[in-house]
């Protein structure tokens, strides 16, 4: 039987069993002997080696990159409903020439709304109570940890989804990859898109692709962060800078498929605060020998894209849907 450190065994698939059956079971880690003479047994005795593991997975996960400030804007819910609603209003039609004590015909404002809704999103951690009595770590410490980073993880996937669908039409496959990312950047410029305060788009690319990159733009001016000396702050995950784009290295895009983005390109909303719960062995008809603790989270959150598209273009000619990100392939070359 394998090994579950966290009290699941083989009929404990769900944190909660839905019905008596395989209670029993429920939190063996396998095949219920824990120790043979003086002796830890060989299944149980393998979670000592998460201790090394888990060093190592933390020097492998990646940080938080697209949920930064001023990446999104934070969405409020349209109380009553599952709505989070935006509302932006139209540029005014151009001025027009007046006689003397002639006015011009009066024109009216006009709205364009997007909204959205998101969906609940939770995970559940068991830990029984001979994991608990006889684990050489604090089961708790670890469960609440990786409760933590899933919850951050469930957002990051969530919005590095979303960037990489359809925005702003990206430029034309030019003769390298410099002139592909000069070309995208005046592709968003061209647009309307504005930068950041700093003057910089930000752009979301693949490891291999951030190779590329760098290759080719190294004589041209491609400056590594650590290189930089003008005290701008760093942004989680950024490698470098080039033509007015700062990279951030992330594992979470596709290889030809880097989101470049200005501020606010996305909304993120959440109907209810993210919530962290522990759950003592308890004595109820799930769990009657007080065998297994668990802890969770649960939170409801959605994102949407910055697009003002269903009753009308309150944009410019260039982004008549005020898109604010276009997704290109940097590597691909004419």
């Amino acid at each position: 039987m394998a090994v579950s450190v966290g009290g699941i065994g083989t009929l404990g698939h769900e944190p909660i069993p839905g019905s008596l059956t395989g209670t029993t079971l429920a939190g063996d880690h396998s095949d219920g002997t824990l120790w043979a003479g003086d002796t830890l047994s060989t299944d149980f005795a393998k979670v000592v080696t998460n201790l090394v593991k888990k060093e190592a997975l933390d020097q492998l996960r990646e940080k938080a990159v697209f949920l930064q400030e001023t990446q999104f804007i934070p969405a409020k819910n349209q109380k009553g409903t599952k709505n989070f609603v935006y509302t932006v209003f139209e540029d005014l039609p151009a001025a027009v020439d007046v006689a003397e004590a002639v006015p011009p015909e009066s024109v009216g404002l006009v709205l364009e709304t997007m909204s959205f809704y998101g969906a609940q999103k939770a995970n559940i951690v068991a830990i029984s109570d001979l994991a608990e009595l006889f684990s050489p770590f604090d089961q708790y410490s670890i469960a609440a940890e990786k409760v933590a980073w899933n919850i951050v993880d469930t957002c990051e996937k969530a919005a590095a989804t979303l960037l990489q669908t359809t925005g702003l039409a990206a430029a034309a496959a030019q003769a390298t990859v410099a002139e592909n990312v000069i070309a995208n950047r005046l592709a968003l410029a061209k647009a309307l898109v504005p930068a950041f305060p700093d003057g910089f788009y930000r752009a979301f690319i693949s490891p291999t692709d951030a190779a590329a990159v760098m290759n080719d733009t190294s004589g041209l001016g491609f400056m590594e962060a650590y290189k930089y000396k003008d005290n701008m702050p760093l942004i989680n995950g950024e490698i470098g800078r080039f033509r007015g784009v700062r990279f951030i290295e992330t594992t979470r895009v596709s290889d030809g498929s880097t989101p470049i983005i200005g501020p606010e390109a996305f909304a993120w909303g959440d109907y209810q605060t993210l919530q962290v719960y522990r759950v003592a062995p308890g004595g109820d008809h799930a769990d009657p020998l007080a065998q297994r603790g668990l802890v969770g989270w649960k939170g409801m959150f959605g994102a949407a894209k910055i697009e003002f598209s269903a009753g009308g273009d309150p944009g410019p000619t260039s982004n008549p849907h005020l898109l604010r990100y276009l997704v290109a392939n940097l590597t691909t070359t004419a």
